[in-house]
Parts: structure tokens; sequence; C-alpha cells
């Protein structure tokens, strides 16, 4: 008779995602080589297993992708490590399973996945998850590119942090903001200054990196967002689009100074 983990092992492959080896998991899944959308760490010491997450999280380098779904099966986390735990979940898709409860688990975060990414999917795709991994397979090559402009309200904030000797100049100097709407956030967006006539102009297209926000302030306000597919992993991929899909519903887009809480830009579609 199959465990739960043999079956979970057989539904994702079926699906397309090939078994791969991944730092602090036990197994992991995923369409492209190191970077796994489902990951399970599972084990009988709650501590031992709650610092392989803090080693897959916190220790390892940033530019070592991070599971887009991690589940954990394991019973026995420590009550301080649990409240952790939570924090981190509040950033990252971490959730306990069971052997009962992995298999559906699993099943809805890839309709989750598909909905979220449902810009590689072509409409009424029979197999929206392998028409997902083809896609994803593709990025690379293909390089596929969004870019949408919007002509907001923008209201602005306090600026000092971008002043040089009082002025608002052009300049190198970025400051990391956070970019919300709704419930999701993007952290280490890094617009900087790069032009004041018509209005002010931010740009992060310097960066070399999936998403690009330009803000133009002024008579002529102008937010455009951008997300290049070949420069992204799984995460940032995830993350955009979340973002992209909250911006569609509120009309509202932040972005938010993190040490002070203040909205340098916060973007209204009227």
């Amino acid at each position: 008779m199959s465990t739960p983990i043999e079956k979970a092992d057989q539904f994702l492959q079926e699906n397309e995602l090939d078994r791969i080896d991944f730092h602090e998991t036990s197994y992991a899944w995923g369409f492209r080589e190191n970077e796994p959308i489902i990951a399970l760490i599972e084990g009988s010491d709650g501590g031992s297993v709650f610092q392989s997450v803090m080693g897959l999280y916190w220790a390892s380098a940033e530019y070592i992708a991070k599971p887009w779904c991690l589940l954990l099966m394991v019973d026995n986390i420590p009550l301080p490590q649990m409240q952790m735990l939570e924090k981190l979940s509040k950033q990252y898709n971490i959730q306990q399973v069971s052997g009962e409860t992995l298999l559906p688990i699993i099943s809805s975060q890839l309709k989750k996945l598909t909905e979220i990414l449902d810009e590689y999917i072509p409409e009424n795709t029979s197999d929206p998850i392998k028409t997902l991994g083809e896609s994803m397979r593709s990025w690379s090559a293909v390089k596929p590119v969004h870019e949408y402009t919007y002509h907001p309200e923008i209201e602005v904030g306090p600026l000092d942090l971008y002043r040089e000797n009082g002025q608002l100049v052009p300049s190198r100097k970025t400051v990391p903001l956070i970019a919300a709407s709704g419930e999701k956030r993007v952290e280490g967006i890094l617009p900087r200054l790069m032009d004041i006539k018509n209005g002010l102009y931010f740009d992060t297209e310097h960066r070399n990196l999936p998403m690009v926000f330009r803000i133009r302030t002024g008579d002529e306000p102008m937010l455009v967002t951008r997300f290049e597919a070949d420069k992204c992993n799984i995460v940032e991929a995830t993350s955009f689009w979340s973002l992209h899909q909250d911006f569609k519903q509120t009309n509202r887009l932040a972005f938010i100074e993190p040490n002070t809480g203040d909205i340098l830009f916060n973007c209204v579609r009227v």
C-alpha cells in the first residue's frame, strides 16, 4: 500500500513536476532544476524540522531560490518556535500537513499557482498545470515580458531620504521600499530619482531584477509595472503577479518606506 508521500510523488510526477534534490528539504518537486514548486520537510523532532526551515529561509544565500510552497510534516514543534514559524508564514507559503491532508493540500496549492500565473496559461487550457510547466521551462529562451502603463492619481509623501544637500536631484541613491496592494507586499523595491523635469521620475530598471517599476509625478502622473520572466525565480514570479492581481482589484498601489511606515507614493487608479 502506498504511503501518503508516495501518492503525492506520483501525483506530482503525473503533472510533470520533477523530483529534485534541494537544500534542507526531505523531498522537492519542480518544473526547473534547483527551483522547487512544492517542497516537504518531514521528521519526528519538531526542533530539528524548525532548524531546517530556518536554514532554508534565513541562513541560505539570497540567490538560492526558495520553494514556492513548503510543507511541514511534523507534530511536536515547540510553542516558541511555532510562533516564529507563524510569523515566517506571513511572508512565505509554509503550511503544516499530515498524511491525510498532504495530497489535498498539494492539489489545492497547484490550483492556486495556476491562478496566480494565469498570464502564462492560454484560456481554455485543459491541463493548466502541465501548460504552466511548459511555459516556465521556456522562460529563459523565450524571455516573455509583460508591461502595464497606468495614469493614476499619485499622492507623494515625505521624500527626505532622497534629498542631497536638501535638494531633490537625480542621483544613483536608492531607498528600499515595499510595494503593497491589498494584502500583497513585495519588499526590496529600489527606485532611484532619474529626472526632475515635468515632475519627479523614479525608475528601478537599473537593477538586473525581473520587476521594474517606474513612477512619474506632476501634471501627467504615470505608473509603469513590468515583469521579465527570464530573470525570475518562482517566488519572484508569484510575488509580482499576486501584487498585480490585487492592484487590479483595489486600484491602489503604495510604495512604503519600511522603517518609518511612510507612504512615499500612493498610486490610485481613478
